[in-house]
């Protein structure tokens, strides 16, 4: 059985294809375009997708079914944050249905939290307390559970994007670290409104983070050339590591940053953010590192019974 997962996100849209033998996923394909669907959709009190960026989405999801189309793949389309929040969503749903001929299934921030957190800790030997973190384009979602079995979740609507577009809205100059403390503050302050993120603080927790973000955060420190996932999936980051980038990034152009050995040029705009949103959960947390997974919300997918649903 081969199947593929197509995740339309507010920053990326990521394609995961695999053949599932008996539980066992063994990858075919795994890619990524960045094309920034959510860019501008907060700007005043209706939130609405621009024409560019739901044109240069729904090419790219084109692309990726056609690609799924010829490995024989079942195919499961997801959408998150940019497609629950705007006014106009239906519109763009509509458009990938009269171009690939499949249904973009919008999830809620609790699905989309549940099936990261089913990819995340998957091939992980889960033993007591554990926090996930998926840090995406215009949500983060956030789980906890003991001994693997999840107990609460959450997702809370700051992504690199939406956060890069109010704080560090000239993202192609360098950023006063005064504008860094606030960013992190007024994250601070929405994660201390949800109680599942005092109970998770006072765990003696390990802690896993998701997402596009945090795994570039990982290539910086490893100075990862190109993708590789042997040295990504399971490394560490520490809280000075994070902080340490957050001064780096703040430091440089937007050219400059795109330069970063580790970084991929299509991150650097966002990835300030995305730092920040990690400094500030493993502040919340009173947590000094997190392991890194690769994993995440499509391989939860490949994993549940959602194809049965199509």
């Amino acid at each position: 059985m081969i199947r593929a997962v197509i995740d339309v996100g507010s920053n990326s849209i990521k394609m995961r294809a695999a053949r599932i033998t008996q539980g066992q996923i063994k990858l075919i394909c795994d890619e990524t375009e960045v094309v920034k669907l959510g860019r501008g959709m907060n700007a005043g009190s209706s939130p609405q997708l621009r024409e560019d960026s739901m044109k240069r989405s729904c090419d790219a999801v084109k692309r990726m079914v056609k690609k799924a189309e010829k490995y024989g793949a079942e195919i499961f389309i997801a959408g998150t944050m940019a497609l629950r929040t705007a006014k106009n969503a239906d519109e763009f749903l509509k458009m990938v249905k009269s171009s690939t001929g499949h249904e973009v299934h919008v999830l809620t921030g609790e699905q989309e939290a549940r099936y990261s957190w089913k990819g995340a800790t998957e091939g992980f030997n889960i033993n007591g307390n554990t926090v996930m973190f998926d840090t995406g384009g215009g949500s983060t979602e956030f789980a906890y559970g003991i001994s693997g079995v999840m107990k609460e979740v959450v997702s809370i609507p700051v992504g690199a994007v939406n956060l890069t577009e109010k704080f560090f809205s000239n993202s192609t100059e360098p950023v006063k670290l005064s504008t860094c403390d606030n960013a992190v503050k007024y994250i601070q302050d929405i994660l201390n409104g949800h109680s599942i993120v005092k109970t998770a603080s006072s765990l003696s927790a390990n802690i896993i983070g998701v997402g596009g973000g945090v795994v570039a955060m990982s290539g910086v420190k490893n100075a990862c050339e190109y993708f590789m996932p042997s040295k990504l999936h399971g490394s560490i980051l520490t809280l000075r590591d994070v902080k340490s980038q957050i001064k780096l990034y703040s430091s440089l152009k937007l050219d400059e940053r795109e330069g970063i050995i580790g970084l991929p040029p299509s991150r650097a705009d966002v990835i300030l953010g995305s730092a920040c949103i990690v400094y500030s959960l493993l502040n919340v947390l009173g947590a000094g590192k997190f392991t890194v997974s690769i994993n995440g919300l499509r391989q939860g997918l490949l994993l549940s019974d959602v194809f049965s649903d199509i």
